[in-house]
């Protein structure tokens, strides 16, 4: 009795200066209505430091008794003696008489079942008994003990149960009797504010938001490898330095993994780990395959129950995955040990991911395997260059850096993927010079009709990337073309489909443009390639719009981004391609804040990734006509800039025109007389560009319908409203011949100007309904906003007939005119910031975060990080605390206002 450890019966001492996880004591309180409350999770995920967060939280609410376990406690007699030590212990000092702490009472299991039961049926209050570490001391004996204890004890008596294992308590019954708290390693990951926390957040040296962000990506929350970053920060690690080596474990966190994980398990589970290490997903049959067994799922199931970072990646548990930086670590311990045998393991893992038709997985392990020829022979066997519009280009990369020069032109489907590779990467001038070298080899050569036609289909891709005008006479002879092709050849059907879809819809097609669209997309499902679905969705959504049905347009976009988000990430290339769309769309309805906020991160990435010349013609001329809305004329020719520059990077011709005609369409809206923008119309030769449109197909159809659309505005500022008018009936035949609604929306405006300028009214009024018509169900404001001075005079005369108007119409009127009034919000009361910027500023002042903060004022949170990036710049920081810090010193923010009970709900 002696021996026992006194300070076993009360939380560690050397838990220091612990982040409080308010959070999870809150979920923790239930524990008082609960029998069991289970904290299941592998080492290091702070289950200790939160009980003993909890058990301070307890002491006047309840008779707290804590015992942390050890090995040696799996004795039946000893486990006993601690429970009654524990008990004891928790006594106040008057009950336990001179002697402090009564020596425990050695009993058989019964008998000291009996007499714990009855010292706590002595208590009135609640008792809660709180065991630490029960994996150490498992053993049938203390496991039935605990079991029988936890269902005969008295119902004022609750347990809190911390384990690494999953132990086996008769939950199942408790849960049925809702008699059960359960908390997981998925429960107890730190969030970002506990995370800011812990990292400094008060702090001059705190961490970036993105570098924070990257660094819980990386730990997935794991609450011990934060703890080892902040130690390694308090020790003057460079921020820097440690953000860039952080994809490799540090030496202490190796060493706990080493100590506390690895080497505490048995050898022949030390190997079983360290072989499925290897695996980024594992089943019962790769397990069987790796560790030459046949019971891989039992193991599997194992692993999990003893906390071996393992987590199931569905609730069927049909696979799991081993915590990243655990199988990181595994991996380098396996590499160091046997770097043949960790190769042999990835070629045996290839060759079985290959048979089940799981491409990506068998090159992925090729490449680990460093064995070139399996690679090769794995990639040309898959289609080569058929990986990449399929959304294996990460894949497809990776193995074309791998091999050799001669290995990979002596392979033509690798030819092919290199020359895919450059386009989608924007390196046209490579892949235009790759590709019609691996022509000119091939041309006497003796190769398959089939092979033939995938050249032509990466070459065609090449020259839509490359926006090299096409034809009528073209199209009709890639519709020609589809119909000799095989129906089962997916990707070659579905990939000539799109690219005449896409030129249809360029060339002003616009209702030839969709049926293609939907014939590619068919056959992307029947390949199972979201990735390439996911295209024809935005060309689907373009059309949508060009034929002013914004709102339809809008739908396809939210559930394309919504599959994306799931499949790719939210911050993938494709989510900033349908950004950029949607951005469009935002802007087309009167929200350019809106729209700037998803630009603010998608456009950076678009021009580092893949992109074409609709995505970024919708991006840039987005972010310029924002920019202008807002009153922010010098960002918005920043962009302008931007986007010539990137014309010229990747030698897009018809973005550098865009680009000018949208600078025309500035100085047209925004300068109050006509002689700049004469000026600048005639530096770009927009008479030749506008001229175009008469064309059946002009080089660039979306250049001339801007040139011209603009030639008869400029020409309309100068007072020449038949000259205008002449113009404007070519657009709007053509508009209405071609479905172009959207079109038609603004044709109608400037007719409904130009015909009250020449005495016409009844055919103006005629004009401007239908231009309202078309755009008021849709939410298309801005043509009616941005073309205000062709605009005002229409809504005059509008007001007089407004009795006669439904009611629709005369709100969507009076919402252009409000937005309109409200175009150049009053800075000065608030030092530069406008309404929505000061209000978020109070907020972040009260410490929320940017979703908290958009839920209170019924924003994005991409809007919120857009506005407060506008408000650092306007104040001049680059940190939340500094921007609240600087503010209160200008008097921009109110001292002592109390927060609502709204707010804090």
């Amino acid at each position: 009795m002696h021996g026992l450890i006194h300070t076993k019966v009360a939380p560690p001492v050397w838990l220091g200066n612990q982040i409080r996880r308010d959070a999870l004591l809150a979920r923790l309180d239930e524990a008082l209505n609960r029998r069991l409350t289970l904290i299941h999770a592998p080492a290091g995920y702070g289950k200790t430091s939160l009980l003993s967060q909890w058990r301070r939280r307890m002491d006047d609410k309840a008779f707290v008794a804590w015992l942390t376990l050890e090995r040696d406690d799996a004795d039946m007699k000893r486990f006993g003696q601690y429970l009654a030590l524990a008990l004891n212990a928790s006594d106040q000092p008057a009950e336990r008489g001179d002697d402090g702490d009564p020596p425990a009472p050695d009993l058989p299991p019964r008998a000291a079942l009996s007499a714990i039961i009855n010292r706590i049926a002595r208590e009135t209050r609640p008792v809660v008994l709180i065991l630490d570490d029960l994996h150490q001391a498992e053993s049938p004996p203390v496991i039935e003990f605990l079991t029988s204890l936890i269902r005969l004890a008295p119902q004022n008596c609750h347990f809190v149960i911390a384990s690494r294992d999953y132990p086996w308590l008769g939950q199942s019954i408790l849960a049925a009797e809702d008699q059960l708290l359960e908390l997981h390693s998925d429960d107890l990951k730190f969030s970002q504010p506990e995370a800011e926390a812990l990292l400094g957040g008060g702090n001059e040296d705190a961490l970036a938001l993105c570098d924070l962000d990257m660094i819980l990506e990386r730990t997935e929350g794991w609450p011990i490898a934060l703890q080892l970053t902040s130690l390694s920060l308090k020790r003057g690690v460079d921020q820097r330095q440690l953000i860039e080596r952080f994809g490799v474990p540090s030496t202490d966190l190796t060493r706990y993994l080493s100590e506390q994980v690895l080497m505490t398990l048995p050898e022949q589970t030390q190997e079983i780990v360290l072989r499925t290490s290897i695996l980024g997903e594992l089943t019962g049959e790769v397990v069987n395959l790796l560790c030459d067994c046949n019971d891989g799922w039992l193991m599997l199931e194992r692993l999990e129950q003893q906390g071996m970072f393992l987590s199931s990646l569905a609730p069927e548990r049909q696979a799991y995955r081993y915590h990243q930086l655990f199988a990181e670590y595994l991996r380098e311990r396996l590499v160091r040990r046997d770097k043949a045998h960790f190769c042999a393991l990835h070629r045996r893992a290839a060759g079985w991911f290959l048979e089940q038709g799981d491409v990506t997985a068998a090159l992925d392990h090729a490449l680990q395997a460093e064995d070139n020829m399996l690679l090769a022979t794995i990639f040309e066997s898959s289609g080569g260059w058929r990986l990449i519009p399929q959304g294996h280009q990460a894949i497809a990369a990776r193995a074309l850096a791998t091999l050799p020069e001669d290995m990979v032109t002596a392979w033509p489907r690798l030819m092919l993927a290199r020359v895919y590779l450059e386009i989608k990467r924007g390196e046209m001038v490579l892949a235009r010079a790759s590709y019609d070298r691996f022509v000119a080899e091939v041309a006497d050569a003796d190769i398959s009709a089939d092979l033939w036609n995938e050249i032509r289909v990466v070459g065609d891709t090449l020259a839509d990337y490359e926006n090299v005008p096409t034809t009528f006479d073209d199209l009709l002879a890639r519709e020609a073309l589809l119909r000799t092709l095989p129906l089962d050849d997916h990707l070659i059907v579905a990939n000539i489909s799109e690219t005449l879809g896409a030129k249809y819809f360029e060339g002003g097609w616009i209702e030839r443009a969709l049926e293609p669209t939907l014939t590619a997309r068919e056959h992307y499902q029947a390949l199972g390639s979201l990735y390439s679905d996911i295209f024809t969705r935005f060309l689907e959504a373009r059309i949508k719009r060009a034929q002013g049905r914004v709102k339809e347009a809008g739908a396809i976009l939210s559930t394309a981004q919504s599959e994306i988000e799931i499949a790719f990430g939210a911050r993938s290339d494709l989510a900033a391609n349908c950004a950029a769309f949607e951005a469009e769309l935002l802007y087309e309805q009167d929200q350019p804040d809106e729209a700037l906020a998803l630009l603010g991160w998608a456009l950076p990435h678009m021009e580092q990734s893949d992109g074409w010349v609709d995505v970024y013609a919708a991006a840039y001329l987005t972010a310029v006509r924002a920019h202008a809305a807002m009153g922010q004329m010098d960002e918005a020719r920043q962009v302008i800039a931007q986007a010539r520059r990137l014309a010229a990077r990747r030698r897009l011709r018809q973005l550098d025109l865009l680009a000018s005609l949208c600078e025309l369409e500035l100085l047209i809206h925004y300068e109050p007389e006509a002689e700049p923008a004469r000026a600048y119309a005639d530096s770009i030769e927009l008479d030749q560009l506008a001229d175009a449109m008469a064309e059946e197909s002009p080089v660039y159809r979306p250049v001339a319908a801007a040139a011209s659309l603009n030639r008869a505005r400029l020409v309309l500022l100068e007072g020449q409203d038949t000259t205008a008018l002449a113009e404007l009936r070519k657009l709007k035949r053509w508009a209405s011949q071609h479905g172009a609604g959207r079109m038609l929306i603004d044709v109608n405006i400037l007719m409904a100007h130009g015909l009250r300028n020449t005495g016409e009214i009844a055919l103006s009024q005629t004009s401007f309904d239908e231009a309202v018509g078309g755009a008021m169900f849709q939410g298309i404001a801005r043509p009616f906003i941005d073309g205000w001075r062709f605009v005002e005079p229409s809504l005059a005369g509008t007001a007089d007939s407004s009795s006669q108007m439904d009611r629709f119409r005369a709100q969507f009127l009076k919402t252009i005119t409000r937005s309109r009034a409200n175009r150049a919000p009053n800075l000065a009361s608030h030092g530069g910031l406008n309404e929505a910027e000061a209000t978020i500023l109070e907020h972040l002042s009260f410490g929320y975060s940017n979703k908290e903060i958009a839920r209170l004022i019924g924003m994005s949170p991409d809007t919120v990080k857009y506005r407060l990036k506008s408000i650092f710049r306007k104040i001049g920081v680059s940190k939340r605390r500094d921007a609240v810090r600087v503010s209160r010193e200008r008097g921009l923010i109110v001292e002592n206002r109390t927060v609502d009970a709204d707010e804090k709900a």
